[in-house]
């Protein structure tokens, strides 16, 4: 009985292993994160050994060197150095104590979501408000001792209400962002980029979690999150911007900062109103950024047209008004053209 006992967990640790290597590898498609929860759900020790196999992998590993000159977050992503290696190292952790009895169950979510011109906004239990803009999705997971919000499309706008000991956690793909209060919005832009501006408070942004990682958090519960304090953190503060991009493998993520003025903040942020503001922006610019509001286009007919600069207050989904002003303003011209509005000289 005993031999089969040991072998039983003997071949748990190995699965653990197997998920980890894979999960440290790439992320999981939706049916191998449902097979997860399934082997998951099926025996309790195997929470345990997946938590086992995991601190093994982060045990042999180690980060690279961030490149001179930029802020590095770091990634608790650590290099996969053997699928091989891994497994038999996993074999040799049977019989050990299983760690997930003190984990919690995962939190219960909500997911909200706006459409293509739609701005959101959505008061939550905590007293704290999230605006969602254009075109943008949000999935909040409140426990006791966390508020975790993971903005997985768009932008969004944060008015965090103050609770010192349970921090407002930000997911992205490309970053974490924590804080016990104060307002901040973030962008997951099309390019790869994040952009993240402070209004007040203090915010603390870390790298983001591995596939291992995160899917652990979604499944089981467990905060790996890195707290506010840590060493690891770039702290920003009101009036700031930063921009977060990928720092290929092994730099996590690299983050570079720029202080910006109270009135371009409050311009930026006219979206929560349902408002674009420029303040010279290019005409170019400014029908990329009505391009976010409508399934219509702008379409300036001319290069000379495109550079022209513009500044004044719209209607994010009023293109036809758009078009007026600068039909006026410019001594242009212009037409429909199916789903475009066409500005010509």
């Amino acid at each position: 009985m005993s031999v089969s006992v040991r072998q039983t967990a003997r071949a748990i640790d190995l699965a653990a292993a197997a998920w980890v290597a894979r999960m440290d590898a790439r992320a999981l498609t939706a049916d191998e994160r449902g097979g997860l929860e399934a082997w998951l759900a099926a025996d309790p020790r195997h929470l345990g050994a997946l938590a086992r196999a995991r601190a093994l992998l982060l045990s042999r590993g180690d980060l690279a060197p961030a490149p001179v000159g930029e802020a590095a977050v770091p990634s608790d992503r650590a290099p996969l150095h053997s699928r091989r290696r891994l497994l038999a190292a996993a074999a040799s952790v049977a019989g050990l104590a299983a760690l997930g009895a003190g984990m919690r169950q995962p939190a219960a979510r909500q997911t909200y979501s706006s459409a293509v011109g739609e701005v959101r906004h959505i008061p939550l239990d905590d007293g704290s408000t999230l605006t969602l803009n254009t075109d943008s999705s949000a999935t909040l997971a409140y426990t006791a001792g966390r508020r975790l919000l993971y903005l997985e499309r768009g932008e969004a706008f944060f008015d965090v209400a103050p609770v010192s000991d349970r921090p407002f956690v930000v997911r992205s793909p490309l970053a974490q962002l924590a804080t016990t209060g104060g307002a901040c919005c973030a962008r997951l832009n099309g390019d790869g980029v994040m952009t993240v501006a402070v209004l007040s408070g203090k915010l603390a942004v870390e790298g983001a979690l591995s596939p291992l990682a995160e899917t652990l958090d979604r499944v089981t519960g467990r905060d790996w999150t890195l707290h506010l304090g840590s060493r690891d953190a770039v702290l920003v503060s009101g009036g700031q911007e930063v921009s977060v991009r990928p720092g290929g493998a092994g730099h996590g993520s690299l983050v570079s900062f720029e202080a910006v003025a109270p009135g371009a903040l409050d311009r930026a942020l006219m979206w929560r109103e349902g408002r674009l503001a420029f303040e010279g922006e290019t005409l170019a610019q400014a029908a990329a950024q009505f391009a976010r509001y409508s399934r219509r286009r702008i379409v300036l007919a001319s290069d000379r047209l495109a550079q022209r600069h513009i500044s004044g207050l719209f209607q994010a989904t009023d293109l036809d008004g758009f078009a007026r002003a600068v039909a006026v303003g410019f001594n242009a011209k212009y037409r429909e053209e199916g789903d475009s509005i066409v500005l010509y000289d």
